[in-house]
Order: C-alpha cells, then structure tokens, then sequence
C-alpha cells in the first residue's frame, strides 16, 4: 500500500469519525437552522406564524365571549360576536344536556298554487322539507349549518313564542312564523316556480323516539300531526326578481302600454 494510500485512508476515517460525532441520534430529525434561510423566506415565515397567532387568540376571544354570561363587553361587541360565530362557529351546551332531544320532528309543506291570475289555485302534494335537508346531509363529509340545523331550529323557535291555540305570543311570535314561512319557502324554491304560488300552509309530524329494550318506560310512539293554518305569500317574501301570479302579465303589460305612448307622435 502506499504512503499516500494509507494518509488518505486515515483522513477518511478521521471525517467519518467526526460525521458520527455531529450526527444526530438515531431516530431524531436533524434540526434546520433559521439563519440558513434567507432574509425574505424569514420574514414570511414571521409573518405566517404571527398571523396565525393573531387568528387563533381572536377565534378563542370570540369563543370565550359568545358562551359567556351577558356582560358589558358581549352586550356592547354582540354584533361582531354574533357575525363571527354565525352560522359555523356556533356553541351550546346540548351535548351535556340532562334530557337529550327524544323526538323525530318532519316540517312537510305544501302550496297553493295559480298558473295565471284569476284562475283557480291548485293545492300540492305534501313536500318534506325535512327529507330534502337530510338528502343535503346524507354522504356529505362537509354539510352545510344550514341544512343541519336551520329548520329544526326554526320551528323550535316557532314552538316556545306560540300558545297551545297557534297564536303568537308577543312580537317574537310574529317574528318567528315569518323566518319559519321564509325558510319553507326557501326549501320549496328548490322543488317548484315560486312565482305562481300564492299561499303555503306547513305541517308538522313529530313521533316519539322509543325507548331502549333496557328501559321499563311505555311510550306512545304513534305521530302526532300539527297543521298551521295557511300563509299568504307577499311580494317581499320570494326570491328577488321573482314576480308572483299575474305580476309578470301586469308588467308585460305595463312595457307593452309605455312603448305604444313612446311610438306616438
């Protein structure tokens, strides 16, 4: 072997010896050194971390403020609270609740409907509203808040600000057959032209969830119906840009008669 075989044989084992010196353990990623980056890949990287500080503790302060007691700051920032945490962000406290919903409860609607002004209306078939909210829902691994909760809720709010003889109790209860009737409306814009339809009338079937084979309770699981009474439906109550029965000939009409005067001398 050479002289110079063996001087380089030794350097060699001397840099492996200092390689396995500075090697990280066995198992451990190899830490990166910020000061290798340059100076515009530093400045982004602050700035991405520090944005999503800034996000993360307004998520949380908007959070804290949404489920806590009223107080002076929530009272006076409700608007922005409630801006943020609707309709995604939204926290209750159901899940812990004592007595957990025990109820099936199917909003149906059906609808009145005129296909030109003066005729006879024709009644629908009952539509379930609430089957079409759970075909949004079924096999969708990201639904909407709308489609989960929106009409449910709805009709819960309906339910507490009207008395036993469908009346509404106070201002809240006007409020509540407004949002209930707009959301049906909604619904069926999905299934029908809305601009034809002149009242809708909803129902409401709730059965009782029966109870575990553990459990001693007899319950009537049997429907129960609750038919409201029929609502009149207003120009400011569809879609914009949707006229209602005899609206769109009043309108045609109306441009026929405008361009006759511009012709004339």
């Amino acid at each position: 072997m050479l002289p110079s075989d063996t001087a380089a044989g030794s350097a060699g084992a001397a840099d492996d010896g200092k390689r396995a010196d500075t090697a990280p353990p066995e198992g451990e990623l190899e830490s990166v050194n910020l000061g290798a980056l340059s100076l515009r890949a530093r400045a982004v990287l602050a700035v991405a971390i520090s944005g999503i500080g800034v996000f993360a503790c307004w998520h949380l302060a908007m959070i804290f403020l949404f489920v806590a007691p009223s107080n002076t700051v929530r009272e006076e920032h409700w608007g922005v609270v409630g801006g943020y945490m609707y309709p995604e962000f939204e926290q209750n406290w159901k899940l812990f609740a004592p007595n957990p919903m025990q109820r099936d409860t199917v909003v149906e609607a059906r609808a009145e409907v005129s296909e030109e002004w003066g005729q006879d209306p024709e009644i629908t078939e009952w539509i379930d509203l609430t089957a079409m909210d759970i075909e949004q829902i079924r096999h969708n691994p990201l639904p909407s808040h709308s489609h989960l909760n929106m009409l449910r809720r709805s009709w819960d709010f309906y339910d507490k600000v009207h008395n036993d003889d469908g009346e509404p109790i106070g201002m809240r209860g006007e409020v509540a057959a407004s949002y209930l009737h707009r959301i049906a409306l909604q619904r069926l814009d999905e299934r029908m032209d809305l601009g034809g339809v002149e009242r809708i009338q909803l129902r409401v079937v709730t059965t009782r969830v029966p109870p575990p084979s553990w459990r001693t309770e007899d319950y009537d699981t049997s429907p129960v119906t609750q038919e409201l009474e029929w609502w009149t439906v207003t120009a400011d109550d569809r879609p914009e840009g949707v006229p209602g029965p005899g609206e769109a000939d009043a309108t045609n009409s109306d441009d026929t008669a405008a361009s006759r005067n511009e012709a004339r001398p």
